[in-house]
This record gives structure tokens, sequence and C-alpha cells, in this order.
């Protein structure tokens, strides 16, 4: 009997055990390899075959967990997949045909993670992308106080003439340090007045234009029209076109 007892005892840890390992294995074990580019270009035209996608310009590892792809289509487009590690395989978070500069938040919880990825067509003839963190001035009253925030405007420019049509850039350090003390104030701040939900506090957004080589700054005539596609939770955002009267000069 006490044989019995001991040999259900080692049994039941050892599938406790094996349990355990299954976990790990399953949710901490290290990315394996990326797939090879036609075998992403496959998996991608299955669940979203509008993208008619040629071929795979680079894949580019933003981290181990997040592997940026940029493609050409069929009809010479340029466009970007977002591919993450999940569950043990990865999976294309986001396809954008028409590729204008996106926000791409690996870590929420983590501005230093946070990067500006694009693709233009080169017929574009782009010389520089110009990048803004930009809050707008605002006024609120809260607690019978009386508050104003000032604007707000941070540039960044990167010179893409001559380049590649793709390109990546984590956002500056200067930018990281204001949207954490952000982040930490928004959640900070609790609406205990009516006034708070009339008068909100103001949030940062990002922004973006463009120089042509011919030192025009209109914005750029190709993509035409564009179609993305996402695949379950994903933090990518479409950063907004800036016009002259949105700058701060």
């Amino acid at each position: 009997m006490g044989n019995k007892k001991s040999m259900l005892l080692l049994g039941g840890l050892g599938l406790t055990l094996l349990v355990i390992l299954a976990g790990y294995w399953f949710y901490f074990a290290p990315p394996g390899g990326f797939p090879g580019k036609q075998q992403a270009i496959n998996e991608m035209m299955k669940e979203f075959p509008e993208a008619d996608i040629e071929l795979i310009q680079d894949i580019i590892f933003i981290d181990s967990k997040h592997v940026l792809a940029p493609f050409i289509t069929k009809n010479e487009g340029y466009g970007l997949s977002f591919w993450e590690w999940r569950k043990h395989k990865w999976e294309f978070a986001r396809i954008d045909t028409g590729a204008t500069p996106q926000l791409w938040k690996t870590d929420p919880k983590d501005p230093g993670s946070y990067y500006i990825i694009w693709n233009f067509h080169p017929d574009n003839q782009l010389a520089n992308l110009n990048f803004y963190l930009k809050k707008d001035g605002n006024f609120s009253i809260s607690d019978g106080k009386h508050h104003y925030f000032p604007k707000v405007q941070m540039e960044l420019e990167i010179e893409v003439g001559g380049k590649s049509s793709y390109g990546f850039t984590k956002i500056p350090d200067e930018w990281i340090e204001f949207i954490t003390v952000e982040n930490q104030l928004t959640a900070s701040s609790m609406p205990n007045s009516i006034f708070s939900d009339f008068f909100p506090p103001e949030q940062y957004y990002l922004g973006w234009s463009s120089v042509n080589k011919d030192g025009s700054d209109e914005y750029p005539p190709l993509p035409g029209n564009s179609h993305g596609f996402g695949s379950g939770e994903s933090h990518i955002e479409h950063i907004r076109y800036l016009d002259k009267r949105e700058i701060y000069q």
C-alpha cells in the first residue's frame, strides 16, 4: 500500500514538473528562427490577399521578438509588415500596403522601445523626413484652480535621399523623457470635478512632414490608395501628416 502511494506521489510530481516545463517552453522559451521570405509572403497573402505582395525587401530584427519586413506589391506599392513572437510562433501583427510613417510601441509601457518606421515609393524623390512630437496648448480647471499647459514641439530630421525606400529609428532620448513624464501625469490625474470633464488635459501626439529633392514640401503623391490589415492585439499607430499651418516656426 505504501509503495502504491509513493508511486502515485512520484507520478503526480512528475506530471506537475512536465506541466511547468511545457508552460515555460510555450511562453518563455527564446524565439525560434524567422520564416523565410517566401513563407512569410504566403502567410500574409493567406490572411490578406488584397496586399498582393511581390517580394519582401528585407527582414529586420527590431529586437528578439519584433521583426520588420518591408515589401513591394505587384503593382509597385511599397508597404510594411510587422511581426511579433506570440505563444511560441511568429505572427504578423499588421500589414500596410501604403506605408506612410507609423509608430511601433514594441513595449507600450516603455517609451524607450518606441520606433518610427516608414517605406516610401522611391518616385516620391524625398530628401528629408521631419518628425514632430507635439502637444497643443490647453487650459483646465481642477479643484477650483486654473491650469495652463503651454505648447510643445520637438523635431527630428532624417535624411532619406539616396538611401533605401524603408527605414526606422528609435525616438530620441528627449522624446522618451517627455513621454515618460506625460504618461506618469496622465496615470496620476484622476478627474475629481465636473470641470475636468469639460477641460481635459491635452495629450501629446506625433506628426510628420517631408521635403523633396527639389525643395518642395508637398504631401508625397505615392501611394495613392493604401490598405491595412491587423492580426491580434498590437500597438502600431499611424503618424499623422502635418501641413505648414500645424508646425510651429
